[in-house]
């Protein structure tokens, strides 16, 4: 008996790893590390019975042995310098039986050290994995196959790639080939890897299969080719083919595509695991064949995008290369309606789908369209117009014609919703590559949306805007977080007394790292971000606060109105933020108003006409800012519970121009009519100031007046007026 508690001796060590290998069902070879070759010195039965060796034949020779034609130089190298370093390792390798069948071997090998620490043997374990190397082989195919039938399609060049690509990685050395079944129902050869498609063309797969109709999934076998087809059998010969399998490649539907065929070199027979890996290759080939028979339809169908039926980026691409071949020049216009998001937001992208198809119908039914172009869907929320080269009234012509379509209500979710343009503008030509243009015209839309302008051309400095948008987008986070966001008060002034009668919040921010930031740019990108909500929260917290001081001290109390964003309007968070609030510092709804925009209440006439009624329920008042520039709509304005309408500082500017003056009048008296009250915003000389009195106007506010000022400014200002 061994001492198990003490390392063995030399002489000890080799009869007790004989005795063990014989104890395990796995391949286990002992290896001298003695000698330079590394010979086997025992293997155990389940070793010979792996390999088909008899433990003479291998005994006193190496892993070299069990090579053949696959196995790969650079693997053997590997294996012989690890077990020349004598450390453990583990490597798979193609090896072939005695009679020549290949397999996949998961060689294991372990130095062993006797009492001296000297390790004189090394133990291997091998392990048949040729399934699981098979399976792998097979994703590896698939892999590969799909992602050719992505790039390329082509019927022929995706058959060929995986007779090419089962020939190169399988661990027999075979042919390989596809035949499949016309339209006159007979079998065509289609592609072979490395023989030649003549020689398939010529072996008759009809009289293999029987029949191309009916159904029988069992893998053929030809025992002698030759015998099939005497006029090809030099070819045969030359070849040294011998016999062959053909699986039948069936729909889902049990239709026979064809065949796939493994031609064998030799008397080598096919193994239970290679007719499994035929059974799992074959739909493969079946989703190859069916996809590329397909592929007109499938081609007709990637130039128009599902959703809308209009051409889609590929064809829009594809159209623009084309005028680019023919050195043609022009611009590039990129179109996204900005109530897009919310539109999902509110009913689901189907409707935003049906928003981009209106948009589009309406563009070409415009009937006196001069310019030669061509359309296509650019992103879920866009669509792009390329424009052939024209005299630039010409273009600018043709966006009005664009920006008009929006003239008019859209219908959607069987609700009329009125929505604005952004465009973005760039020019394409021979200098430029298509991306660059497109990418041009991305930045010009971006440019728009930041300046909040109809559109906008690409100008070279607009990378630099977005690259502060990014700086803006980065700092705003821990502008919240650190609550660097401030309000100011501009006031509200009565044109006939001249007595403050209100406030407008206004939110500023002076950002440590970017310093004073405008809401022009911050504004819109919370809103994008969405962060505008925070924002909002933010700034009315402060108001309160600030009202809540002078309620608390019984200080002179005046209305504050706060700005809410429209998506933060349309949030279904809106009502209970505001709310819980304002209930929290107990402010009376008489010291706290909303503003929201005229795009706002017209966006969602329903939905917004359902939140006002709410807070006018509740005692809040509601205004319309910047009344004028959006769809003015009386018959909305007079179902909608405002009690104030603002009127847009752009009518003010111009209000000395009869015409503006004419407006300006208007309003105020339908404001009147409707028992709104009127507050005219951007007041900057008496000469306004006087109009505006003289036509009945009975408030406002602007620079004439008062800045906006910061709350401790706000503050002093309405002691003062106490104190008077």
């Amino acid at each position: 008996m061994y001492n198990t508690k003490m390392p063995l001796t030399k002489d000890e060590l080799f009869p007790f790893l004989c005795n063990i290998s014989e104890q395990f069902h796995i391949g286990i070879g002992i290896i001298s590390l003695e000698k330079s070759d590394f010979p086997f010195v025992y293997i155990n039965q389940a070793f010979t019975a792996l390999t088909g060796y008899l433990q003479d034949e291998l005994i006193g020779k190496n892993f070299n042995s069990l090579t053949g034609i696959k196995t790969s130089m650079d693997h053997i190298g590997e294996l012989f310098c690890s077990i020349k370093k004598k450390s453990p390792f583990e490597k798979n390798i193609l090896h072939y039986q005695k009679d020549g069948s290949a397999f996949w071997n998961h060689v294991t090998c372990q130095p062993i050290k006797d009492r001296d620490g000297i390790a004189s043997y090394a133990l291997v374990h091998c392990k048949d994995i040729t399934e699981q190397m098979l399976s792998k082989m097979l994703s590896k195919l698939e892999h590969e196959v799909y992602i050719d039938l992505e790039e390329n399609g082509d019927f022929k060049n995706i058959l060929q790639l995986i007779t090419e690509k089962v020939e190169k990685y399988y661990i027999r050395d075979i042919f390989c080939g596809i035949h499949v079944v016309n339209q006159e129902q007979n079998l065509e050869a289609i592609a072979s890897g490395s023989l030649p498609l003549s020689l398939i063309k010529s072996l008759n797969h009809l009289e293999i299969g029987g029949s191309t109709t009916g159904y029988n999934e069992s893998v053929v076998y030809i025992n002698d080719l030759t015998i099939k087809n005497n006029k090809s059998s030099k070819l045969i010969k030359k070849y040294n083919l011998n016999s062959c399998w053909s699986k039948p490649i069936f729909t889902n539907e049990k239709v026979l595509l064809g065949y796939f065929s493994i031609y064998i070199k030799g008397e080598m027979q096919l193994r239970q695991a290679d007719i499994d890996f035929l059974k799992k290759l074959s739909p493969i080939v079946a989703l190859s064949m069916k996809y590329v028979k397909q592929k007109q339809e499938l081609k007709k169908l990637a130039f128009f995008d599902m959703s809308t039926g209009m051409p889609n980026y590929n064809s829009f691409y594809t159209s623009l290369v084309t005028w680019m071949d023919e050195k043609v020049n022009g611009s590039l216009l990129l179109i996204q309606p900005n109530e897009y998001s919310s539109i999902v937001d509110l009913y689901g992208r189907k409707f935003g789908d049906e928003l981009i198809g209106q948009m589009v119908d309406r563009f070409l039914s415009i009937k006196d369209l001069k310019e030669e172009f061509v359309y296509g869907r650019f992103s879920t929320s866009s669509f792009m117009i390329g424009v052939k080269q024209s005299h630039k009234d010409h273009l600018t012509q043709f966006i009005k014609q664009i920006l008009q379509i929006t003239a008019v209500p859209f219908t959607i979710a069987e609700r009329e919703i009125f929505i604005t343009l952004k465009i973005g503008v760039s020019h394409f030509n021979e200098f430029l590559t298509i991306d660059e243009s497109i990418r041009r015209a991305d930045t010009a839309l971006t440019k728009s949306r930041l300046q909040n302008t109809p559109f906008s051309y690409f100008e070279m400095g607009t990378d630099e805007m977005i690259q502060r948008e990014l700086n803006i987008l980065n700092q705003l986070q821990f502008g919240i977080k650190n609550k660097e966001l401030t309000v100011y008060l501009q006031p509200k002034i009565n044109l006939l007394t001249n007595e403050i009668e209100g406030f407008e919040a206004l939110a500023r921010w002076n950002s440590p790292v970017l310093g004073n930031v405008s809401p022009a740019e911050f504004i819109p990108i919370a809103e994008k971000s969405g962060k505008i909500n925070e924002i909002d929260n933010l700034i009315l917290r402060k108001v309160l606060i600030f009202q809540n001081h002078r309620q608390t001290n019984g200080l002179k109390m005046i209305p504050i109105a706060v700005n809410i964003s429209p998506v933060h309007f349309y949030s279904e968070s809106f009502i209970n933020d505001f709310l819980s609030l304002v209930a929290e510092y107990h402010i009376s709804p008489h010291y706290i108003k909303i503003e929201v925009t005229e795009s706002v209440e017209l966006f969602d006439f329903v939905k917004a006409k359902e939140i006002l009624l709410e807070l006018k329920k509740l005692g809040y008042e509601s205004s319309i800012d910047d009344f004028g520039v959006g769809f003015s709509s009386l018959s909305y304005l007079q179902q909608l519970p405002f009690s104030e309408i603002k009127i847009d500082r752009s009518f003010i500017n111009d209000i000395e121009n009869s015409d503006m003056h004419a407006v300006v009048q208007t309003i105020v008296q339908l404001a009147d009519k409707l028992r709104m009250h009127v507050v005219a915003e951007g007041i900057e000389t008496s000469e306004q100031y006087s109009i505006l009195q003289k036509i009945g106007c009975k408030s406002g506010q602007g620079f004439y007046f008062h800045k906006p000022m910061p709350l401790e400014e706000a503050q002093n200002l309405l002691d003062s007026i106490s104190e008077k």
